[in-house]
């Protein structure tokens, strides 16, 4: 509904005959000055009131500030709005409010009482509330200080330059250490020990600290200069080391990788410190775990087997708010578990006791949880209004699919396309020579392959199929008075000099009906749909009382310039 309609509607609406003309008038200039209409309807008022962040009221319920914030965002309009000159706010305020009436339609129907509805609200504070503990006990609390940085990077960003021997054996390399120890030259088992690739460096190598695997990286930690490791075991290979040099990071380069230093800590912190939180919940909760019934639960033995431990009802679990019995437990297993009990028992622990807590905390209460669910409640009755209620009434028959097409048919027509020749040439003088040799019967695509700057130039020119929306706007203004082969005058596209030869064209068509059948009863279906909705919207308006708040209207469009 426009603006436009809005007013002129005004004195019907209100039933105010003694408003006169030079008021409307003044109400038009107000509504453009401020960027924004105050909504009238039935029953609906326009007031000032300071101290609230409401910004209408829908028959005593408030649409505040957040929530008109919240509509924009999911509008994805945001970013639009900082930077655009004008603004229409009623739309998204006439959207709110269409939304409350259809919301509290749908209450008074008994909707948000149903089953699915009610389980769908509960996951969506389970989830939120896990994400809310998640922030606080782990995020919050992995912190990484400057101090943290300048360790990590001094202890992994030095260099250091080594001498590698590998065994193929733990006896060989016992026997290379002892060797070692009684005096032998270390470099004497790096050259033999090396590939043929490798042994013109004798395995020096100079690395990173950071880059050399754990075992490695544990080994050369406490060595000087000179000294010589002992035997390291990694990935089924055996080593020995020799530092022969360590340099400290450079002071100058920590800028550079501070901020991927940053995320390897707070990753680890986050880590570390979801093992040590979960520890405390597990503690918390007081789980007992029945093991030797764990262990005796075995589902290889068929499906008989599994639907008797299906209707097992010992409990397996029990802790506080935390049960679980064997049947449930074997519920939640795959036909074929990957896991073993031990492991699979854990993982669900795991999220059962974070679930327990994040509950316990009652952010859904105590939070802005408490407004994210009851829009997110709004957008689940919206949801089932509209399927429930809206969506019966509409009935479609191939007579209206038809209408839709003979009254549409631009819609689903396919554009003419054309395939062209094109030569690029960086000068006049140049598009001038090539233009006089076609003249004189020179080949097009000879003269596109020798001269043409473009990329087209090795096809002969040729280009894809094009439609004329997809043309440079130069060409597409003469695309038209071309006649199949014929070459046209140059054309000059930002400092390019273009000369094109209609080769091919395809004629405008619609498509057949049986083709675009399914977008056409689409497009019927919304159509019906919007015009019963909009036809609930309308009754309900005229039954309700609606009253807005020129002041946080006005508030809120400041934050905007």
């Amino acid at each position: 509904m426009s603006r436009c309609y809005l007013i002129n509607n005004l004195e019907s609406r209100f039933n105010m005959q003694r408003v006169s003309a030079v008021r409307v008038m003044k109400l038009r200039r107000y509504c453009l000055c401020w960027a924004f209409c105050v909504l009238i309807v039935s029953g609906c008022a326009s007031v000032k009131i300071k101290g609230t962040d409401a910004i209408a009221w829908v028959d005593g319920e408030p649409i505040t500030r957040d929530d008109l914030g919240y509509s924009l965002q999911v509008a994805h309009r945001r970013e639009d709005l900082s930077t655009t000159k004008k603004f229409d706010m009623s739309e998204y305020i006439q959207k709110l409010i269409e939304d409350r009436l259809i919301v509290q339609e749908a209450r008074r129907m008994g909707l948000e009482n149903a089953p699915d509805i009610q389980e769908k609200i509960r996951e969506y504070i389970l989830r939120e509330s896990v994400v809310k503990l998640y922030n606080e006990e782990i995020v919050d609390k992995s912190d990484v200080t400057a101090e943290d940085v300048i360790n990590y990077y001094r202890e992994n960003y030095e260099s250091l330059t080594l001498k590698v021997i590998q065994a193929g054996s733990e006896v060989e390399a016992g026997e290379i250490m002892n060797k070692l120890q009684s005096g032998e030259e270390f470099d004497k088992f790096a050259l033999e020990y090396a590939s043929h690739s490798e042994k013109q460096d004798t395995r020096e190598l100079v690395v990173k600290r950071k880059t050399l695997r754990p075992a490695m990286k544990d080994a050369v930690a406490g060595l000087k200069p000179g000294e010589t490791s002992s035997v390291i075991y990694d990935q089924d290979n055996y080593y020995i080391v020799k530092l022969l040099d360590r340099q400290a990071a450079p002071v100058e380069e920590i800028d550079s990788v501070k901020a991927d230093i940053e995320k390897v800590l707070r990753d680890q912190n986050i880590k570390n410190r979801s093992d040590e939180y979960l520890l405390e919940l597990h503690k918390k909760t007081g789980v007992k775990i029945e093991r030797e019934l764990l262990a005796s639960i075995k589902l290889d033995d068929g499906d008989r087997t599994r639907e008797g431990w299906l209707g097992d009802n010992r409990p397996l679990v029990e802790g506080n708010e935390i049960a679980l019995t064997v049947g449930e437990f074997v519920a939640m297993l795959p036909e074929k578990p990957l896991k073993s009990n031990e492991e699979s028992l854990k993982w669900w622990l795991d999220r059962k006791v974070v679930d327990v807590e994040a509950l316990s905390r009652r952010y859904d209460v105590n939070t802005e949880l408490k407004d994210m669910v009851q829009r997110y409640k709004n957008v689940l009755l919206k949801a089932v209004f509209t399927r429930n209620v809206i969506a019966p009434q509409i009935i479609i028959s191939e007579k209206d699919a038809e209408d839709y097409y003979l009254g549409h048919q631009n819609d689903y027509a396919k554009p003419a396309k054309y395939r062209i020749q094109q030569i690029t040439l960086m000068s006049k003088e140049e598009a001038e020579d090539v233009l006089n040799s076609l003249a004189g019967g020179a080949n097009f695509s000879w003269l596109a392959k020798t001269k043409s700057k473009d990329t087209f130039a090795t096809a002969g020119g040729v280009t894809d199929w094009k439609t004329k929306a997809q043309l440079h706007e130069p060409v597409r203004d003469v695309i038209d008075d071309l006649k199949l082969g014929e070459v046209s005058r140059i054309i000059q596209i930002e400092g390019e000099y273009l000369i094109v030869r209609l080769m091919e064209r395809s004629a405008y068509e619609v498509e057949e009906f049986s083709n675009v059948k399914g977008l056409i009863y689409n497009a019927v279906y919304k159509e019906k749909f919007n015009e019963i909705y909009n036809a609930y919207i309308d009754k309900l308006r005229n039954d309700a009382r609606i009253v807005l708040n020129d002041e946080a209207i006005r508030s809120y469009m400041e934050t905007f310039k």
